[in-house]
């Protein structure tokens, strides 16, 4: 196998037989597809049985993904329809605390730089929450095109896809966001 294989020659070496290649392609993805699910239910619990879900499907089925589309918004999908189904069996979403548990990062970690003074730090603490606070204020549709784009760094056509509806929906979803965002951040925040 190459050295950094991609995610396509993973699968493949998976469905040959190597479960390393599978532990590569979860250690690869965990971040993302974690932080998106944490998004969506709002409950670290949640999220982290989601999270194994979606692997699961993976290990029981490795012919499920095609190669005909990136591996991550297949990934992604995979993840919306799961936790469509956790939603669908009554389950709601929680508060995410903005502070991270030590163990996995919340929201308000990502607005705090690494060496911040006391002073950044409360105005970045203050940042974090605003932002939260506005994230909150979008509608589900809203924050779910924000995190899929912003935080996954999908292609708006791909979230099209993970969605099932029109690119022009995702890209006016967006906009509005967009919009949303700017109007109660204010001209200060980007």
């Amino acid at each position: 196998m190459p050295q950094d294989p991609t995610d396509a020659e993973l699968v493949a070496a998976y469905k040959a037989g190597d479960p390393e290649a599978l532990g590569a392609l979860m250690e690869r993805h965990k971040a993302a597809v974690y932080g998106y699910l944490l998004r969506l239910t709002g409950r670290p619990d949640a999220a982290d049985d989601i999270f194994e879900e979606v692997f699961i499907k993976l290990v029981k089925n490795p012919g499920a993904y095609g190669e005909r589309e990136r591996f991550s918004a297949w990934l992604f999908t995979v993840a919306r329809n799961a936790a469509m189904d956790y939603f669908r069996r009554g389950s709601s979403r929680g508060e995410v605390p903005l502070e991270g548990d030590g163990e996995k990062p919340g929201p308000g970690d990502f607005a705090v730089s690494p060496e911040p003074g006391p002073e950044e730090v409360l105005a970045n603490k203050e940042l974090g929450e605003r932002i939260g606070a506005a994230l909150d204020s979008l509608s589900a549709d809203q924050r779910e095109v924000f995190y899929l784009r912003h935080y996954s760094g999908l292609s708006f056509r791909e979230i099209a896809g993970i969605l099932g509806v029109p690119i022009g929906t995702v890209l006016a979803r967006m906009s509005r966001t967009a919009a949303r965002l700017r109007d109660i951040l204010g001209a200060g925040v980007q």
